[in-house]
């Protein structure tokens, strides 16, 4: 028997719909089964110990559990896809597509049915079925649940078994003698059995559970006959093996026991053995001897027959009444072990019996729950149904129910409860198993929400990746965070230096989230949201100006933190006429705020990346120098017009052609050897020979930087000329002195460098140096200033823009830097300034550096003009 082969143990009394079962393809759209049984459903099957498994709105089994597998030896995971009418029979295929229109119908379907698992154990369960719809009502498929009830189910069998034995031991004890052990019943008995017939020696022997020897329990008589008595017989040996091989008693007036005394001629004795019998099996023997023969056979044979039956019956009586002290304590024990609550209920309602862990639960004892009205156990707006409930129980008509227990401090427990009816002391009553299913009611509370979160978190992803710019995704991000919680309206702040300007706002709370269009970042309460990235409840709204709720009807608000990792670039603020209870509702806002402001973050590194590719494109241009972009084969992937102008071409002509081909025919090998250095990072400067379309040999010094372009390896190389022709522009960017930026040139590079890093968000560091001569902390020479540029290109990446900015003042400005470890920068430009001095000639004066190092954060914007004006303080400060 299978699972799916259900056998309804209880009335399925209105459970089921009248008249036709059509499948479920009249009652909502088809439901993709894939996307139906998604990871989330899975795990929440394989998270139940119970058989659990899902169908669409088809009949088709979309999801399976593995207690479901292991319950229901019969399927595979094959039944995935498939309805029942493919994996069953047709009848029991239109019984199981009838409880699925139950569910539907009424919402939920529950039966109880019996089925072998896959060890060969006859199983019982409750099953339970449930309609599952999404958020606009529309049906997506149906939930079951099949609950093992087997224990509530064997605690029934028990008890039904303990009240049969109960009444057996009664009537043995109304028929038996009152001996109380077994010990003093067969004393008795044989003291009654020698004074009737006045035996020399009288004795019980019992057989050993394997049946081959029988061992003296009880001996009577004469001393000296008694001490002649064996302790133990052989159960296949005459006078026994007829006894109790035929359960025949034996009789004789001339039996020879050469082994009794030891005396060959003793005279004969007459013997009786007459079997002990208890249910159908001999189980021992009652032996009498006389040396002279008693009464004539006849009258004592049946004598002894009913005394062995008494014998039989007391000695039954009392192994019973043992084993029933037994029974009773092992019940109580069960009785008081049961997990959930466990009552015995009269026909008035009054509990009977209760089990301690129950009473435990509720916080009372058993004493104090005895004769109370169950109903009382109920809240107060249950009772009245509490009552119609029981009253149907007490006829028969109900055996299950979902109610409320109220313990003693308060706390409500949802419990599910089976009944039998069965007698207790005689009388009708009802023995109630019940269930506490809080954490299968949170656990679907739980996946609803989950639901809700995975839904908003999508739309708001999906809305994100369809907007380009923030003004388009922040209000469909508001108006899905408002669909997915119960705020009727809102508003979304996004951080702009020390404040949060109010980028949006809808639905009910507009006007008073429009009076405060922007919030100050270090001002309460503020600062918990915007600065802690905590959330905050205004359920009383005391920090609001008066009289909001009657002029707004805003009855609460919350400020969700809008964040990406650890920064929080924003605040969702939602307001609700109604008082919420917040922590329902924090896990879902916060998972929404993270998800839109990973959105924000991306959308503006978007659009920092938008603006920085067409300021690149612009400065690429503007630039007077020849700049150009080499792949790693020496192929042209970017020149500006200016130096395709200079070649006497246009851009497009030159880009995909080898620079090689720009070089005099004779110096090509060398150019060639020229390009592997730069792949190499040999240098940084390089000289070079271009040749113009007018064959015009150019002279060029190149600088160049090992980058990425289009994902590639790439070099970017910036080019002043030496002839005459380009001096005279290279002389406004470069220092001819030192070959590094001068002071206008670095302030072009520096300020667009600053702009394109705050824009992505990236952090950088300026670094400014003043070099004295250290003899008489004069003016450097020359020749100092010249080698003091060679330390900050080896000090510093490539990449780093560095320029002389003043007489013997230098500037460094290093994007993507750690802000956490500036001193080691300065640190390091001092060690390079100590190797420098170091290999200067003995007597010739050292150099000394001042460095001041400014970091700049990613989140605010810089000039650096300001910069350097903080600078110049610090160097001129007497400290």
């Amino acid at each position: 028997m299978t699972l799916q082969q259900e056998v309804l143990v209880e009335e399925r009394s209105d459970k089921h719909l009248e008249g036709k079962h059509d499948d479920f393809s009249a009652c909502a759209e088809p439901v993709d089964a894939v996307r139906f049984a998604a990871h989330q459903w899975q795990e929440f099957l394989e998270s139940s110990p119970d058989p659990m498994w899902i169908k669409d709105t088809q009949g088709r089994y979309v999801a399976v559990n593995k207690a479901y597998l292991r319950a229901d030896p019969g399927q595979t995971q094959d039944v995935i896809g498939k309805t029942d009418f493919e994996v069953q029979s047709r009848d029991k295929a239109e019984m199981y597509l009838a409880d699925d229109q139950v569910a539907i119908h009424d919402g939920v379907c529950e039966h109880e049915f019996s089925a072998v698992d896959q060890e060969g154990n006859l199983k019982y369960y409750n099953t339970k079925k449930t309609a599952l719809h999404d958020v606009d009502g529309l049906l997506t498929g149906v939930l079951g649940q099949a609950r093992d009830v087997t224990s509530q189910r064997r605690l029934e069998l028990a008890l039904a078994l303990e009240n049969r034995r109960f009444r057996l031991f009664q009537r043995i004890l109304e028929a038996a003698a009152t001996a109380t052990s077994v010990g003093s019943f067969l004393a008795d008995v044989l003291t009654t059995a020698h004074e009737l017939f006045d035996y020399d020696r009288g004795g019980v022997y019992m057989l050993t559970p394997d049946g081959k020897t029988a061992h003296l329990v009880s001996a009577q008589g004469d001393s000296q006959a008694v001490q002649e008595q064996a302790t133990s017989v052989p159960s296949d040996e005459e006078p026994f093996s007829r006894v109790y091989r035929t359960a025949e008693p034996f009789f004789s007036n001339t039996w020879h026991n050469l082994g009794s005394s030891g005396r060959p001629d003793d005279q004969p004795l007459a013997l009786a053995v007459v079997p002990l019998v208890s249910l159908g099996s001999v189980v021992g023997s009652l032996n009498m001897a006389w040396r002279v023969p008693p009464k004539p056979e006849e009258n004592w044979e049946e004598a002894l027959a009913t005394i062995a039956r008494e014998i039989t019956i007391g000695m039954d009586r009392i192994q019973t009444m043992a084993a029933l002290q037994d029974n009773r304590a092992n019940l109580q024990a069960f009785f008081n072990s049961v997990q959930g609550f466990f009552f015995v209920v009269g026909r008035d309602g009054k509990i009977l019996a209760v089990g301690e862990q129950g009473a435990r639960r509720l916080g009372r004892t058993p004493t104090e729950l005895g004769g109370t009205d169950i109903n009382d156990l109920h809240p107060q707006e249950e009772r009245e149904l509490s009552r119609i409930i029981l009253g149907d129980m007490i006829n028969g008509t109900r055996t299950s129910s979902t109610q409320t227990l109220v313990a003693a401090d308060g706390t409500q427990i949802p419990v599910n409860t089976l009944v039998t009816r069965g007698s207790w002391n005689g009388s009708l009553a009802l023995f109630t198993t019940s269930q506490d299913i809080t954490a299968s009611r949170r656990a679907a509370e739980a996946l609803a929400a989950d639901r809700r979160r995975a839904d908003a978190l999508y739309h708001i992803i999906e809305a994100a990746g369809r907007a380009r710019l923030m003004e388009e995704f922040l209000p469909a991000a508001l108006t899905i965070a408002l669909e997915a919680t119960p705020f009727e309206g809102g508003g979304i702040y996004i951080i702009d230096g020390d404040h949060a300007a109010l980028a949006c706002t809808t639905g009910l709370g507009r006007e008073l989230i429009e009076r405060v269009r922007s919030l100050p970042m270090d001002e309460q309460p503020y600062r918990t949201v915007l600065r802690e990235g905590k959330p905050t409840a205004f359920t009383k709204l005391d920090q609001l100006p008066p009289d909001i709720t009657q002029q707004y009807g805003v009855v609460s608000l919350i400020s969700i933190p809008i964040g990406a990792g650890d920064t929080v670039v924003g605040a969702l603020n939602l307001a609700s006429t109604h008082s919420h209870n917040a922590e329902l509702q924090t896990e879902l806002l916060m998972s929404i705020g993270r998800t839109i402001g990973e959105a924000v973050v991306r959308l503006r590194a978007d659009e920092s990346a938008r603006v920085s590719l067409q300021e690149f494109k612009t400065l690429f241009e503007a630039m007077p120098h020849l700049v150009f972009i080499l792949q790693e084969d020496g192929t042209i992937a970017r020149i500006n017009t200016a130096a395709a102008e200079r070649l006497g071409r246009k851009p497009d002509e030159l880009c995909g052609t080898s620079v090689l081909d720009l070089c005099p025919p004779d110096r090509r090998a060398e150019t060639a050897c020229i390009l592997a250095d730069m792949i190499a990072g040999k240098a940084s400067i390089y000289t070079l020979s271009l040749v113009s379309h007018e064959d015009e040999l150019i002279q060029i010094e190149t600088r160049v930087v090992r980058t990425t372009w289009g994902g590639k390896p790439a070099i970017f190389g910036v080019s002043r000329e030496l002839t005459s022709h380009g001096l005279d522009e290279q002389t406004v960017l470069n220092d001819k002195l030192t070959g590094l930026y001068s002071a206008s040139g670095f302030s072009a590079i520096a300020s667009q460098q600053l702009k394109m890093a705050h824009r992505g968000h990236i952090n950088a560091a300026l670094v400014v140096t003043e070099i004295v001569s250290g003899a008489d902390a004069g003016p450097p020479e020359p020749h100092m200033l010249a080698d003091f540029a060679g330390v900050l290109r080896q000090t510093f990446r490539g990449s780093d823009t560095i320029g002389r900015i003043g007489t013997a003042r230098f500037g460094v400005l290093a994007i993507q830097t750690d802000n956490t470890c500036l001193d080691l920068l300065a640190q390091r430009l001092q060690e390079s300034v100590a190797t420098l001095n170091a290999q200067r000639p003995t007597g010739k004066p050292e150099l000394v550096a001042h460095v001041v190092v400014m970091p700049v954060d990613a989140m605010r914007p810089a000039l650096l003009d300001d910069l350097l004006f903080q600078a110049d303080a610090q160097l001129n400060s007497p400290d």
